[in-house]
Formats: structure tokens, sequence, C-alpha cells
């Protein structure tokens, strides 16, 4: 037994053994299918499996299945439950005896006693014991199959991986000599679920957009609008930051002591609390949430969003009132492949032969929400096309798989998969601590409701993963 895990099987049987036949088969149970090689590990079984347990072989070699004493001992708790004080009286043993009775004879033992004691046993007594024995015989045949043990098998394992997996995620919450210092309190993120919208739902469009105070993610937002069928929301928003050059050649917007101008006239403009208070109640008044539509935002605008209400710890609440995003130049894109041009303003042009003052957040919306509704063909497209509100949130966990991309532990689009599930590399690192590499493993191909893995299963990508953060933790 020790040396075949070793690689050497001088001792092995071909019942049993594939290697004897086929000398590049490979471990199931190994580690990349190879045997183990530590030799220290070897002198450590030899000593425990060769001098210990082999001169109790033939003790080791008689035993069998305990699953007939549970089944004896389960028998036996429908008839003397503990919960049930019978060891005072005689009717212990009269319900162990029909225990015994039960299990050597089966049902019909009830009838048998009845007609020993020259009672009728009643017809009722013998239909019923006759269909539970044949319910027993059918499932005690069942369980002799192959499918069942592997199902067997199976549910075993899941349940294994779902205790792993809680234990990942929940760290050290129960177990002994849990004191005040013990750190129960950071738990891991279960897979972020999201209602996934459905063609046959009505659900409302709103379009939106945002002008900044520049191109990066991090500006302020200065302008935000949002329009549906017949509602319209426009707001200026004073910004904390500068307005830079570029910004304000592009929006024509400028904002200086206090006072925001549009093409250098002054318009009215509100701090950043109230107008996205304003557009929280403004999104509230829907009967059913809507979905909120934008050109280029899964690039731009839903980050510029998610970093300004997350700043303003309003992010959450923002949420509950849309069901996701769609980006509409993903969507032209995939409908009309092959345009030279996927600019808001190109496709305005084109489809609906208009031209519009771009940049402005109220008039790109109206121009974007016609060309919409203009093209009925998009909506049966839109659910393919939609992505979760959570999505510019995990994305900022994509940052923190920079090292592992660039090391090449992991490709840019498994980190993004991995940031999109709410993971970053603190959770790669604290499941390694709490649980070595089985702990990274089930974190890592822990499954949804679905049966889809939440980032892989691969032996070979974890353990680099792993490698890789072992190292640097």
């Amino acid at each position: 037994m020790v040396g075949h895990i070793f690689g050497d099987h001088s001792f092995c049987n071909t019942k049993w053994c594939v290697f004897l036949e086929n000398p590049l088969a490979k471990f199931s149970k190994l580690p990349y299918g190879k045997p183990l090689q530590n030799p220290e590990l070897k002198k450590e079984l030899d000593r425990i499996f060769n001098k210990k347990l082999s001169i109790q072989a033939e003790k080791l070699a008689n035993l069998t299945s305990a699953q007939t004493n549970e089944n004896l001992n389960q028998i036996l708790a429908t008839k003397a439950p503990k919960y049930k004080h019978y060891s005072a009286s005689n009717s212990l043993s009269y319900r162990f005896s029909a225990t015994v009775a039960q299990k050597n004879e089966g049902h019909r033992y009830v009838h048998e006693v009845h007609e020993s004691m020259g009672l009728s046993p009643g017809n009722f007594t013998i239909k019923r014991a006759t269909l539970m024995d044949k319910i027993r015989k059918k499932y005690s045949n069942l369980q002799k199959t192959r499918k069942y043990k592997r199902r067997r098998i199976e549910l075993k394992s899941e349940k294994s991986n779902s205790n792993g997996i809680a234990e990942v995620l929940e760290g050290t919450t129960y177990e002994s000599n849990i004191d005040i210092e013990d750190d129960i309190t950071d738990q891991l993120e279960e897979i972020p679920t999201w209602k996934q919208i459905t063609a046959e739902e009505n659900f409302p469009i709103i379009v939106f957009d945002l002008e900044t105070t520049g191109l990066s993610r991090q500006s302020d937002i200065v302008q935000i609008a949002a329009v549906t069928e017949n509602e319209t929301f426009s707001a200026y928003v004073m910004p904390s930051k500068k307005i830079t050059p570029q910004a304000s050649d592009i929006t024509k917007l400028a904002f200086f002591d206090g006072q925001m101008y549009y093409d250098e006239v002054p318009v009215e403009s509100s701090p950043p609390f109230e107008v996205f208070t304003s557009l929280i109640a403004f999104l509230s008044k829907f009967p059913s949430k809507p979905t909120l539509v934008g050109h280029n935002i899964k690039t731009f605008d839903c980050h510029i969003l998610y970093n300004q209400l997350n700043k303003l710890k309003m992010w959450d609440e923002f949420c509950l009132y849309f069901n996701g995003f769609i980006d509409t130049r993903i969507l032209f894109r995939s409908e009309y492949p092959g345009r030279q041009s996927y600019k808001q303003c190109d496709l305005v042009s084109d489809f609906l032969g208009e031209s519009y003052d771009a940049h402005n957040a109220l008039y790109d919306c109206k121009s974007l929400f016609k060309l919409v509704r203009s093209h009925g063909n998009l909506a049966s497209h839109f659910c393919k096309h939609t992505f979760d509100g959570m999505y510019p949130k995990y994305c900022q966990n994509d940052l923190s798989f920079k090292a592992l991309v660039e090391n090449k532990v992991m490709s840019k689009q498994l980190a993004k998969k991995a940031a999109s599930t709410g993971l970053c590399k603190k959770h790669f690192i604290l499941s390694i601590q709490r649980n070595g590499i089985d702990g990274l493993r089930a974190l890592l191909s822990q499954k949804n409701s679905s049966g889809v893995v939440r980032v892989t299963a691969s032996k070979s990508i974890i353990q680099k993963v792993y490698d890789f953060c072992y190292n640097v933790k």
C-alpha cells in the first residue's frame, strides 16, 4: 500500500492496481496524478502500516460495513427514543425485541406474533406489513447498484465540500479555545446574486448620462440627466475638484466662486448629496424597477457613478431602485458589426439623420432614448446585454489582482471573473491562512445555485495562486 502511492508496484495486485497493466496511468487522488516523493513521509508511513498494522492484518481483513448496526440503531430509535425513559420498566425489553424481530424478519413479525398468540392479525396489518417489506426489499436491491453507490459518494463529497466552503467563508466561529482575541468577524462573501432580467419582463428603461470634471474614473460628476418615456431628471452638481480645461472645452461647463456656468451662462447647481437624493427619489417613483441605459457606461459612467455614490455612502440604497445596466455601445456593436464608428453622435446621425448638442447630459439622454426606441428589435436583445449593478463595485477588486496577472499566475479574464464575484487578493490569502490550499480550492471552485464554478476548478491554476499568495502573504 505504501509502496503503491510512492510508485513502487512490486507488491501490487492486478485486481486493484492499474499501473501493472498501464504504467502511464495517473493517480486520480494525488496532485498532478503523480506518485508521492518525500522519503521522510514514506519512512513514517512504512513505520505505521508495515510495522504496526501489518501484524493485525488478519483481524483488519475481516472488518465489514457498520451499516447493519446503524440500521438496527435507527429502528430502535423509532421504538425506544432516547428522549423518553423506558429503561425502568419491562417495556424496554419488548421494544428491543420488536426491533430485533423487525430487523431479522421484516414488518411481518407483527402479524406472526399475533398468530402465535391466537389473535387475528387483521387484513390491514398484513397488507401494510407486506407493502413495507416490499419497499424495504426494493430499497435494499437499489443500494447494491453501482449507480446508487456512486451517487452516495457524490453526495458525501458535496457535503464535505459544502462544509469546507462554510469553514473558509466564516472562519473561526465555533470551536474550542476561542477567546476575545480571535478574529471571528472577517468573513468572506458568498457568491453575489443579482436577479437576471428575462425577456418576458416588461421593465421600464431610463437613459442616463453624466458630465464630469475630467476623463479619470476618480473625477467628480458635474451634470447628471435621466430620461424615460414621460419623465425627465436633470441637475448640475457642485464639484469638489476643478474642471479640467479639456473637459470644460468639451462640456462647455465651468465652475468658479461657487457658481456653475454652461456656455458662459450661469445655471443652478446643488451639492452632490442633494442631487443624488433627488435621483433616488426619481427612480423610486416607478412601479417596477427600471433598467439604466447609457452609451459607453460599462467602461466609464458606471464607475464614476459608483465612486461618487460610494463616497457619499449612498450606493447600497441606490442599488435598491434599479435592476441592472445596459451599455448601448456594446449593444450596437453586437447587432451592427463592422461599422467604422460606434460613437453616439455618429449612430444618431446615421440611423435618425439628426444632429444634436453633444456632451450635454440632458441632450445626450434625449437623443439616445429616441435612438433606442426607433430600433424596436434592440429591445429583444436587452436581456443578454444586461450587466448587474454590482459590476462597478466589484471591478474595484480587479486592481488587487494586478500582481498575479503581471506574474502570469492567472489571466486577466480570470482576474475579472474573480473580481465580479466579490473577491480580491486578500480573500485568497485569508482562505489560505484558514485552511491552506484546501481552503483556497474551496473558495475558487465554489459553485453558485446554477452549478457554475465561482472562479476556477483547475488544479494547476489553484496551485499557482497558492504558491504566489503563500510566498507574498
